[in-house]
C-alpha cells in the first residue's frame, strides 16, 4: 500500500531528471515506509535493486552481481571480483537513461564490512559521480546512516546530492489505511499504534480498538509486543539507562530535573543520552512557541516523538510482569482508567496542531509562521499561533462536555503573561469538533 509520501517522492523523481549523476539517501527507523517509496519511485525507471543482509561480503557480492547479471542479461554465472569493480562496471556501462542503483539496508553492509562506506566512497569519487547512474542508499538505523554517510566524519559526507528522512504519515491520513473507522476509533488508534504504516496495516477493522490492542501490542506472542525493545536495540547498547530514561518521561516527568530525580542520578549525567536520543528521531525537545532564544531556552521539556513508542513504554515495558504471565486484562484496566487522559486528549491538541499548520483557514483568519505550545512557571496554553500581526490562542478539549465560555474567560486569563502588540483571537476546539477536521 502506497499512500501519500508525494513531497518524497517528488524529490526522488527532481534528482533523477537532473543531468548526471544523483546520490540520494533515504533513512528512518523501520517500518515507515522506505522500500515502498523505492519500489514507487523505480518500477518506470532501468533500475538494478539489492536488499543487503546481514551474510558475509562475499555472499552480498554474489546476490549484487546476479542483480547485474540479470539487468545487463550478462551470463548467469558471471560474479564481479569486488564491489568496486562492480561499480566501475556499472559507471562505465552505455546505457540510454540514467540508471537507478537503489541500496535497501545498506547499514548490513557496513557491518559486516567497516571499510565498506570507504570503498563506495572511492567508487563514487572515481567512477559513479562521473556517469548517468541514480545511487541510492537506503538505511533503517539511524545511528549508522550518521555515522557512515551523514555525519561530518562520515567516509560518504558530502557526497549525497538530496536526502530524505522519512517520517510516520500524518493523522490525516490514517483513514487511507482504515477507511471504515470513525474519526474517534482513529484518533485513539493514532495514540497508541502510532502512524506507521506497518503497524496500522496490522490493525483490523473487524475487530474493536480494545481487541486489536490485546491482539497486536498486550499479546506477549504478538507482533508489536517486543517492537519497542528491537527498535531501540538495533540503536544503541547501553540499553538500561536509555529505557529508563523513556519510561520515565512517557510517565510524565518531561523536565530534565523531574527526569534526573525520578533516576536518582545529576541532572549533567542525563544530558549526553538526552542528546543521544534526540540525534535518533526518538525524543525531541520542546521549548514555549514564543521563545525568542529557543536554545537559551530554561523552560525545555522532552517528549517521546512516536506515539506508539510512547504508549509502549507506559503500557507495556512498565507491566512486562503481568503480561510476560498473561495478564492482560490487569494492563487493559489501567488503559480504560487513563488512557483517554494521558494519550488521546495529548494526541487530540497535536492534530489539531496538524490542521492549523496544513489548513489554517479551518480554524483561524491568518497564516500562521509559527505554531506549538506555550508555558511558564504557572501556567500552559495548548496551542498558540501567530504571525507578524495576528496572534491565536487554542485550547483542545478531549471532552463530552465543555463549559465554553469557563475555559474561554481561563484561556483569556492565561494571555496576560504573554506580552505582544499583535491583534488576539481565542479559540476553544471540543472533541465533538473532531468530526470537522479535513482528511485526505
Amino acid at each position: 500500500m502506497f499512500i501519500n509520501r508525494t513531497n518524497e517522492l517528488n524529490s526522488l523523481n527532481s534528482e533523477y531528471r537532473k543531468k548526471g549523476s544523483s546520490f540520494s539517501v533515504i533513512y528512518s527507523k523501520r517500518r515507515v515506509g522506505k522500500t515502498a517509496l523505492i519500489e514507487e519511485f523505480i518500477k518506470d525507471k532501468p533500475h538494478i535493486y539489492f536488499y543487503a543482509t546481514e551474510v558475509n561480503l562475499n555472499l552480498q557480492l554474489e546476490l549484487f552481481s546476479k542483480e547485474i547479471t540479470r539487468f545487463f542479461a550478462l551470463p548467469k554465472e558471471f560474479k564481479f571480483e569486488s564491489f568496486e569493480n562492480a561499480f566501475e562496471y556499472l559507471a562505465k556501462a552505455k546505457i540510454e537513461e540514467k540508471l537507478i542503483i537503489a541500496i535497501d539496508e545498506f547499514q548490513n553492509l557496513t557491518k559486516v564490512d567497516k571499510t565498506f562506506s570507504s570503498t563506495l566512497q572511492k567508487a563514487w569519487d572515481m567512477f559513479l559521480s562521473k556517469s548517468n547512474i541514480h545511487l541510492i542508499l537506503c538505511g533503517s538505523v539511524i545511528s549508522m546512516m550518521h555515522s557512515e554517510v551523514l555525519n561530518y566524519n562520515a567516509p560518504l559526507y558530502g557526497r549525497r546530492t538530496n536526502s530524505i528522512h522519512l517520517k510516520p504519515i500524518k493523522f490525516r491520513y490514517l483513514n487511507e489505511f482504515l477507511p471504515n473507522l470513525d474519526i474517534h476509533t482513529l484518533l485513539k488508534t493514532y495514540s497508541s499504534f502510532g502512524s506507521t504504516p506497518k503497524y496500522l496495516l496490522l490493525y483490523d477493522p473487524k475487530l474493536s480498538f480494545e481487541e486489536n490492542l490485546k491482539e497486536n501490542i498486550l499479546d506477549k506472542n504478538s507482533y508489536l509486543y517486543s517492537e519497542g525493545y528491537f527498535l531501540l536495540k538495533q540503536e544503541i547498547s547501553e540499553t538500561p539507562t536509555y529505557f529508563s530514561i523513556l519510561e520515565v518521561i512517557s510517565k510524565g516527568d518531561t523536565k530534565i530535573g523531574n527526569i534526573a530525580s525520578s533516576l536518582g542520578v545529576n541532572a549533567s549525567f542525563l544530558t549526553r543520552y538526552l542528546n543521544k536520543l534526540i540525534e535518533l528521531d526518538i525524543l525531541e525537545k520542546e521549548v514555549p512557541v514564543t521563545e525568542k532564544n529557543p536554545l537559551k531556552s530554561k523552560f525545555g521539556r522532552y517528549r517521546i516523538k512516536d506515539k506508539f513508542l510512547n504508549f509502549w513504554f507506559y503500557y507495556v515495558y512498565k507491566n512486562y510482569s503481568y503480561l510476560e504471565i498473561g495478564e492482560i486484562e490487569a494492563v487493559m484496566q489501567e488503559i480504560e482508567l487513563n488512557f483517554i487522559d494521558r494519550f488521546v486528549s495529548f494526541a487530540f491538541e497535536e492534530v489539531i496542531k496538524e490542521q492549523i499548520i496544513d489548513d489554517p483557514e479551518k480554524f483561524l483568519d491568518f497564516k500562521p509562521m509559527k505554531v506549538g505550545r506555550w508555558w511558564n512557571n504557572k501556567e500552559e496554553i495548548d496551542i498558540v499561533a501567530f504571525d507578524d500581526k495576528n496572534i491565536a490562542f487554542i485550547e483542545c478539549k478531549y471532552q463530552e462536555k465543555v463549559d465554553k465560555k469557563k475555559v474561554l474567560n481561563e484561556l483569556i486569563k492565561k494571555t496576560s503573561y504573554i506580552k505582544h502588540n499583535k491583534k488576539e483571537h481565542f479559540l476553544v476546539v471540543t472533541k465533538e469538533e473532531l468530526k470537522k477536521l479535513i482528511l485526505k
